[in-house]
């Protein structure tokens, strides 16, 4: 993973994939200072800065890689970088909607489980899995629509979440 401006990885590479926004926030650690234990704030407020940086909106990504340490932390994730109204999330999952082949595909790895959980490393992780699945280098866990993706990544128990916005270089 190398991050560098537009001009110079097209020095090293023919596929250049951007960083196009970006958002981290922040939340309370105490879980009983929560209004919400259906949602983290910090993940809904990173992901709306990095959409605005991006000047783009959730429906406008074409699959997203999200932080699911548990089964329900993708459902809420989903919901919370606006790819599902609250309370969607689950039926996303059921009807398929969330699958490799979906509309809405998350985690085509396999989510972290799928890639060994590398603690300290997950966000590394999810970048070089975000960029094999932008330039099609992703093999049998390939999504079709693959030009613009969300990364959302968070540790704390969600007090603390980065969202990152990446699309090829060439859209």
């Amino acid at each position: 993973l190398v991050l560098t401006s537009t001009e110079k990885a097209k020095q090293y590479t023919d596929l250049p994939v951007k960083i196009t926004g970006t958002g981290q926030a922040s939340a309370s650690m105490n879980l009983c200072d929560r209004t919400d234990l259906t949602s983290f704030s910090a993940s809904v407020d990173a992901s709306r800065q990095a959409y605005k940086m991006a000047r783009l909106e959730a429906k406008d990504m074409d699959f997203a890689v999200v932080h699911d340490c548990f089964t329900i932390a993708e459902i809420i994730a989903s919901e919370d970088i606006g790819f599902f109204k609250p309370g969607e999330g689950a039926k996303a999952v059921r009807d398929g909607v969330t699958a490799l082949d979906g509309d809405k595909p998350i985690n085509p790895m396999g989510g972290l489980k799928g890639v060994g959980h590398p603690v300290g490393a997950t966000g590394v992780k999810q970048a070089v899995v975000l960029y094999r699945e932008l330039i099609g280098d992703a093999g049998p866990n390939q999504v079709s629509d693959h030009d613009t993706a969300v990364m959302h990544n968070f540790g704390g128990t969600g007090a603390t979440c980065v969202v990152n916005v990446m699309r090829r270089a060439d859209v």
